[in-house]
């Protein structure tokens, strides 16, 4: 079917009702000179319609109709004929012989007029709605092309999605193996990335007869790039971890000097730079050795108060030559030791600092002696306790860094025989 400008669809499709009804209207253009117009029946004009559905090549929709309905006229053909129309956003004007029935089209948005109304009534109707369509037809064009835009970023986002899901998992294995059991400690942990990949790590582990070593690390920044940098600490840490002189393991300074030469090494001055610490626990003499690269310190929590253990170390990734001290503690029946990135001290000084409160003590550190001060409580309930103090926080819903905490507990002497 050609493109029609206008297009005139009656029961009665003779030149003879055409110029009774459509010439006058036509005269009456408002708009410069009439348009070319078309008639046909009302079986003609759905059988076109079919053809648009079924997308036949050659085949385009008017840009306005004319609909004539007499009382004798089929109902349901003209129901369809203007459903069929407003689809494909094509205008419709009906002159109704018994207008009032059709007045229920009008909640459709198709102009309904009694067919007695004056011709310049008619004609001035006909020529806004022709007017209007190159409008419609430009509008409709660009939410198609939207609509196929977003169809193509909605199935790249899923892409994405899919992608850092399984960077996620991969991340996740290396966490996720079971925490070593020592005689007389009690080893937990809390991990709450902020997205589906963290900048955070975390490692318990083995290390020979009543020992276990740990890590703990923070790669600077957020999302895809730190969650990389992870990745090539864990896989360093493996290699560096399991190095001997000798007979001898290598002890925790030597661990993040080799951790860091492996980490420069591997760096094409991209500027990516971590935090760690790296210590090991010896459950028969209670001992730990912590070495550190510029992390927050490891905190020792008792019934009688907080002591810092604080090495000395600058960032992993910066100097090439560095050296990582190592700081020395012994955990007394009934104190925590606590690993933890700056992710947990930003999630409680963020809320308080709304508030205005001040005092002493970090408010990170009064949360962190709320959640252990059970003496009888586990210490994977005690970082349970500590995860809620978490998420009753302002912006908790809005969590601003990777949280990462390890508990390594000294239990009771009671305790310590039952278990």
């Amino acid at each position: 079917m050609p493109h029609d400008t206008l297009l005139f669809a009656s029961s009665d499709s003779s030149p003879a009702c055409a110029a009774r009804l459509l010439r006058p209207a036509l005269d009456a253009w408002p708009l410069g000179a009439a348009p070319d117009a078309r008639r046909c029946s009302i079986a003609h004009l759905l059988a076109t319609l079919d053809s648009l559905q079924d997308r036949q090549a050659g085949v385009e929709p008017p840009d306005c109709v004319l609909i004539r309905i007499a009382r004798t006229d089929d109902a349901s053909d003209t129901d369809r004929c203007v459903q069929d129309l407003i689809a494909h956003g094509v205008p419709v004007l009906v002159l109704a012989e018994d207008e009032p029935r059709w007045r229920v089209l009008a909640d459709r948005g198709v102009c309904v007029l009694d067919w007695g109304s004056p011709p310049q009534v008619v004609g001035s109707m006909l020529a806004a709605l022709r007017h209007r369509q190159s409008y419609v037809r430009s509008v409709s064009r660009e939410l198609a092309l939207a609509l196929r835009c977003q169809a193509g970023i909605r199935a790249e986002i899923e892409r994405i999605h899919e992608e850092l899901q399984l960077a996620a998992n991969f991340q996740q294995e290396f966490t996720a193996a079971p925490l070593p059991r020592l005689p007389g400690l009690e080893v937990g942990a809390l991990f709450r990335p902020v997205s589906a990949v963290s900048g955070d790590i975390y490692c318990v582990r083995d290390a020979g007869p009543d020992t276990a070593s740990f890590f703990v690390a923070d790669a600077v920044g957020h999302g895809v790039p730190a969650a990389l940098l992870t990745m090539v600490l864990t896989n360093s840490l493996l290699a560096a971890d399991a190095a001997r002189e000798g007979h001898t393991p290598v002890g925790p300074g030597d661990v993040l000097a080799r951790l860091n030469r492996r980490l420069i090494e591997g760096s094409i001055g991209n500027g990516r730079f971590a935090t760690a610490l790296y210590g090991t626990v010896n459950a028969r003499t209670r001992e730990v050795v912590i070495a550190s690269a510029g992390h927050p310190p490891a905190i020792v929590l008792s019934p009688g108060g907080v002591r810092r253990v604080v090495p000395d170390g600058p960032l992993l990734g910066v100097f090439p030559d560095a050296e990582f001290g190592t700081a020395t503690t012994h955990l007394v029946p009934g104190e925590t030791l606590l690993l933890h990135t700056d992710g947990l001290e930003s999630a409680f000084v963020d809320s308080l600092a709304s508030t205005g409160v001040k005092g002493r003590e970090k408010p990170f550190i009064t949360e962190l002696r709320s959640a252990f001060q059970h003496e009888g409580a586990s210490a994977a309930d005690a970082l349970s306790e500590l995860e809620m103090l978490i998420d009753e926080q302002y912006g908790s819903l809005h969590q601003q860094d990777d949280v990462t905490v390890i508990a390594i507990r000294a239990l009771p002497q009671a305790a310590a025989r039952a278990a």
